[in-house]
């Protein structure tokens, strides 16, 4: 649950930060999102290793 907070709180400030107009966004945004999307499926992975290690995993 940690890890998917972590994310959504970056991706509040992210869209905040789009909305608001601060920062650099343009020299950092498509970097971002790659970085964002290349993570979502080891994070996945791990999550899901994790249950099944400490028996949490829903039937």
């Amino acid at each position: 649950m940690a890890m998917y907070d972590w994310e959504m709180a970056g991706m509040d400030w992210f869209s905040a930060a789009l909305r608001e107009g601060h920062g650099r966004l343009t020299e950092c945004d498509e970097r971002f999102k790659e970085a964002w999307q290349a993570k979502r499926t080891p994070d996945r992975a791990f999550q899901q290793a994790a249950r099944r290690a400490l028996g949490t995993e829903e039937p």
